[in-house]
């Protein structure tokens, strides 16, 4: 009985040491431009700065959610995003 135990028992340990190991994948780039997070300043007059990756420049006024000017290369998602984190403020 000894003898027929320990050969089951090497190769099930030999087993689970080959079997590969599930790692967590690495989160990529949002591959959606509409998940971009602007940077944010508030300039000294009070306006909210939002500024993107593409050169785009979003302005708010200080305490609404208006947009003061658009610069760059601007889309409509960019506006949308600079308001969405207006109206968290």
């Amino acid at each position: 009985m000894k003898t027929t135990i320990a050969p089951l028992a090497a190769a099930m340990f030999l087993a689970a040491c080959e079997a590969p190991i599930a790692t967590a994948p690495v989160p990529a780039e949002p591959e959606r431009p509409m998940d971009e997070v602007p940077v944010q300043k508030t300039l000294p007059n009070g306006n909210r700065h939002y500024s993107f990756k593409s050169g785009c420049v979003v302005v708010l006024e200080p305490q609404r959610a208006v947009v003061r000017s658009e610069t760059g290369a601007c889309e409509l998602h960019h506006r949308d995003i600079a308001l969405l984190y207006a109206s968290g403020d």
